[in-house]
C-alpha cells in the first residue's frame, strides 16, 4: 500500500475515536440541559460557530445557488441524520453505555454500508460486495450480539 493512504486511513480512524467521546460528551450535555432537545441546539450551534470561524478563516468560495438546486433532494436530509444521531446519543449512551451504543452504531453501518457500495448508492461508484465484505459486516453485528450477553 502507498505510504501516503496508508497514512490518510488515520483520518477516519481518529473519527471513529472520537465518536464515542463525542456520544458521552452530548449525554452529559443532556444532562445538564435537562432535555435533549435543548442540547442537540446548543451541540449544533456550537457546531455553527465554529463553521463560521472556518468559513472566515479559510474563504472558501460561495457555491452559487444553482449548483446548489442541483443537488438530489435527498442530499439535503443529512442535516435531519444529524439531529437524529446526536439525540439519540444523548438518550441511549446513559441507558446502555457508550460501548454498547456505539457497537450497535457501528453494527448498523456495516450493514448499510454493503447495501450502498453494491448499487452505488448516494453518489458513490459501485463496489461489488464480496465474501470479505459480508463477513466483516456480520462480525460487526455479532460484536454487538455479544455484547448484550451480560444482560441476558
Amino acid at each position: 500500500m502507498d505510504p501516503k493512504i496508508a497514512l490518510l486511513w488515520f483520518a477516519p480512524l481518529l473519527c471513529g475515536a472520537l465518536i464515542p467521546i463525542h456520544a458521552g460528551m452530548n449525554a452529559k450535555l443532556s444532562r445538564a440541559a435537562g432535555h435533549p432537545l435543548w442540547a442537540t441546539l446548543l451541540s449544533f450551534g456550537i457546531s455553527f460557530f465554529c463553521l463560521v470561524v472556518g468559513i472566515a478563516w479559510l474563504r472558501p468560495t460561495l457555491p452559487s445557488l444553482s449548483s446548489l438546486y442541483a443537488a438530489p433532494p435527498w442530499a439535503w436530509v443529512g442535516g435531519v441524520i444529524g439531529v437524529i444521531y446526536v439525540m439519540a446519543t444523548m438518550v441511549l449512551i446513559p441507558r446502555f453505555g457508550a460501548a454498547a451504543f456505539i457497537a450497535a452504531v457501528v453494527a448498523g453501518q456495516m450493514a448499510m454500508a454493503p447495501i450502498l457500495d453494491q448499487n452505488g448508492l448516494l453518489g458513490t461508484a459501485p463496489r461489488p460486495v464480496d465474501f470479505f465484505r459480508i463477513t466483516g459486516a456480520m462480525l460487526s453485528i455479532i460484536g454487538v450480539l455479544v455484547m448484550q450477553f451480560e444482560k441476558a
